[in-house]
């Protein structure tokens, strides 16, 4: 008997190290690829002088969170299946079984898991992600209210007309009236020239808008040839392509939860349970991948992957569509976004009731008596 705890606790520390490391990898990798492309997006943006540094810090961090949230319940899903798959292609389960280890056993170390994954998923879908996100939704409405007349951003660049005019300004007066310490280069006729001006103004006439430059240098068409030319003046002003600023509109996502648990209102409590899903995804998807795990040894792995692989992608399109359908009211609101995981978790149970040993007995008699 104290062999067989023994045995339990080892399987269990077992276990859990193996998903852990797994998981680990699993969510590195994933984060790695996802994030690489919308880092390079935004450090794009940040040199057209769209967005600011501090912006695209709170952008990417914002990103991050997200992601991990999205990310967990199916790599702690993967996990799952890659190391029991392993167990049973090297013949180690069929030795746990021998031993008294049978299926249900296994889900012990595999909940204890699931409950600290659900509290992390949770904390961020219900309250780290809202926070980071209304922070950075925040932090571009002062930007946007930094870009002074005219659409000129104080401090970073700002491109018109597809990058044939850009405009940089150094700083702003508390007024937002004037700018200083300018550079300025456009194209215009096939060719290209270059500013640099003290202090500017932006003055509307009715010929258009007219960037108004003072104390400073002018220099036309490329050095070393015919054309460059280069002076200076105390006043010039350079007609201005429209700008076009959007601005970020609320969103029900970075609301936080005591709002959400406040408010009567079918988008609100659409968006409470979406954020719900997340944790509720750990357990029902783990439920699923303990039988989805199953196979003979030496048996190929990409059968189960596959199967793996179409159900997490029907599960994720289930839950999308429940939010839409609970969204437009489609759905009575008692059922809500809730029975995807439940319908994942029963369908876990049937699976692990079909692969017990006493239905796969019963189907080998029927089989036999009809042969």
């Amino acid at each position: 008997m104290h062999w067989r705890i023994t045995l339990f606790s080892i399987l269990d520390r077992l276990l859990i190290r193996e998903v852990l490391k797994t998981l680990l990898v699993i969510l590195v990798v994933l984060l790695l690829l996802i994030l690489a492309n919308a880092l390079v997006r935004l450090l794009g943006e940040v040199a057209a002088g769209e967005i600011s540094l501090e912006l695209m810090g709170i952008y990417f961090g914002t990103r991050v969170i997200k992601l991990v949230g999205f990310l967990v319940p199916p790599a702690f899903f993967f996990s799952i299946l890659w190391v029991l798959g392993q167990m049973y292609r090297n013949s180690e389960m069929v030795a746990l079984n021998a031993a008294g280890c049978g299926t249900l056993r296994l889900y012990r170390p595999f909940l204890l898991v699931a409950l600290l994954l659900a509290v992390v998923v949770g904390a961020i879908s219900l309250h780290l992600y809202p926070v980071a996100k209304a922070r950075a939704a925040e932090l571009a409405q002062k930007e946007q209210a930094s870009i002074r007349i005219g659409g000129l951003r104080a401090g970073g660049f700002t491109e018109f007309d597809k990058g044939r005019f850009m405009v940089y300004a150094g700083e702003a007066d508390s007024d937002g009236e004037h700018l200083r310490e300018l550079f300025v280069r456009y194209e215009r006729k096939g060719s290209s020239g270059v500013v640099l001006a003290e202090s500017a103004t932006i003055q509307t006439l009715p010929e258009g808008r007219f960037l108004v430059l003072e104390n400073g240098h002018r220099y036309d068409g490329e050095p070393g040839t015919e054309g460059f030319s280069m002076g200076g003046f105390s006043r010039y002003g350079i007609r201005m392509p429209e700008a076009r600023v959007s601005l970020q509109r609320a969103s029900v996502d970075a609301l936080p939860l005591p709002l959400l648990l406040a408010g009567d209102n079918l988008r609100f409590r659409t968006e409470l349970q979406w954020r719900l899903a997340a944790p509720l995804s750990v357990f029902a998807l783990m439920l699923v991948s303990v039988p989805l795990s199953r196979s003979l040894p030496r048996q190929g792995v990409y059968g189960r992957l596959v199967v793996a692989v179409t159900f997490y992608a029907v599960y994720m399109n289930l839950l999308r569509l429940a939010q839409a359908w609970m969204k437009d009211d489609l759905t009575p609101e008692w059922l809500g976004i809730w029975w995807v995981p439940a319908s994942a978790a029963l369908l876990g149970g049937l699976l692990l009731y079909l692969d017990s040993i006493g239905v796969n007995t019963r189907w080998r008699r029927l089989v036999t008596r009809w042969l």
